[in-house]
């Protein structure tokens, strides 16, 4: 599923006043507690942890290994490195991947190794600013993460030999927390939440919309199904109904073969978020009321939807209010990735960006990463 977008002039908005102040330590260590492994994300140079050349194409193996604590090197962002360790911390966590072939998991490590690579990209440009966090207070974070270890008779060491991590690791995990933090306390005021919530109030609410679809597929046989021809297809419906060449509700009679035909297309109501494809449910508030939109493609085949009515919900602003910010963060990281990430220095070593996140698992990445 796409990121959920706020429009720009809830950035625009901003109050930059004066620099935001740090959220409490204890806070942090809570956070960092937490943590199995610690996550990449860092300003100093890649050079401090591992033997560093010119490019990607002139780096041997053993570079990429951490002389330590033989964490893998899977990407560098500004010469910072991302490991392995890293992305798996990220996947035990999510907890859903038992049983998934060797293929599908090498999918989802790709999505968690891109998200890692883009968080360091964002944190690299907000050290420039002033949200940057100072070395005095990255020291205070890590004596506090330090005396809540020894508290519970665990040495630091320890919990970093625990986690193929260094010292090096947790202090830039630490410095993410305090930047990304501050970040968000500057830009989610309430009336840049309010304001998200009346844009998208259908996300929250409970808002409900009545759909039909035109379906070309064949689940049964997905192997042999002509998916290019079924979407150019689809795409020519569409058109003419658009047009006005053709009714939707004769179009289901003569193109649709799913059993949904049998009633006009009709899927009945649907929330924003629920039993089918997520990207069925993601197109179905897309646009407004009375829209065609599509061609969508799924693992069973290729949709069009018609969006017939909607139910406004009846869930409250203030009750919605922790979700509302988590979509809203997940937007500002998403925006501001995307406006610096170019300009960084990204290398993958052996491994690859992944093309596209599953989207039954973009929500709970979107929680993982970004959420306040």
């Amino acid at each position: 599923m796409a990121i959920l977008a706020m429009e720009q002039d809830i950035i625009e908005s901003k109050l930059m006043l004066s620099k935001p102040c740090i959220g409490s330590p204890t806070f942090i260590l809570v956070i960092i507690c937490l943590m199995v492994l610690p996550e990449a994300a860092n300003d100093e140079s890649l050079s401090d942890d591992l033997e560093y050349s010119s490019g990607p194409s002139n780096l041997s193996e053993e570079i990429l290994v951490h002389p330590t604590t033989g964490a893998i090197v899977l990407a560098s962002v500004n010469n910072v490195p991302v490991y392995d360790v890293e992305v798996q911390r990220y996947l035990d966590r999510l907890d859903v991947f038992q049983g998934l072939p060797e293929s599908t998991l090498q999918i989802y490590r790709s999505g968690v190794l891109s998200q890692l690579v883009r968080q360091q990209g964002v944190f690299s440009y907000l050290q420039t600013t002033d949200y940057r966090a100072t070395e005095q207070e990255v020291n205070l974070a890590l004596a506090e993460v330090t005396k809540t270890l020894e508290a519970r008779g665990q040495s630091l060491d320890a919990f970093l030999a625990a986690g193929k991590a260094d010292k090096a690791m947790l202090r830039r995990n630490l410095a993410w927390k305090i930047v990304w933090n501050r970040y968000l306390d500057s830009y989610l005021t309430e009336v840049n939440l309010r304001r998200y919530y009346e844009r998208h109030y259908a996300q929250f609410d409970g808002t409900t919309r009545r759909v039909a679809q035109i379906f070309q597929g064949d689940p049964s046989n997905s192997d042999d199904f002509e998916w290019d021809r079924a979407f150019r297809d689809t795409v020519l419906i569409r058109d003419r109904i658009q047009q006005g060449e053709l009714k939707f509700s004769d179009a289901v009679k003569q193109y649709s073969n799913s059993p949904s035909a049998a009633d006009g297309g009709d899927l009945g109501w649907i929330g924003y978020h629920g039993p089918l494809d997520p990207r069925i449910h993601e197109a179905a508030y897309s646009r407004p009321v009375g829209s065609i939109v599509g061609p969508i493609q799924t693992r069973f085949g290729i949709h069009l939807l018609y969006i017939m009515e909607e139910k406004r919900g009846t869930a409250t602003w203030e009750e919605m209010v922790d979700d509302i910010r988590a979509a809203a963060a997940s937007y500002l990281f998403a925006n501001v990735a995307e406006k610096y990430l170019s300009d960084a220095r990204v290398f993958y070593f052996g491994e690859e960006e992944a093309s596209e996140m599953d989207p039954t698992l973009v929500h709970m990445f979107h929680k993982e990463f970004v959420a306040p």
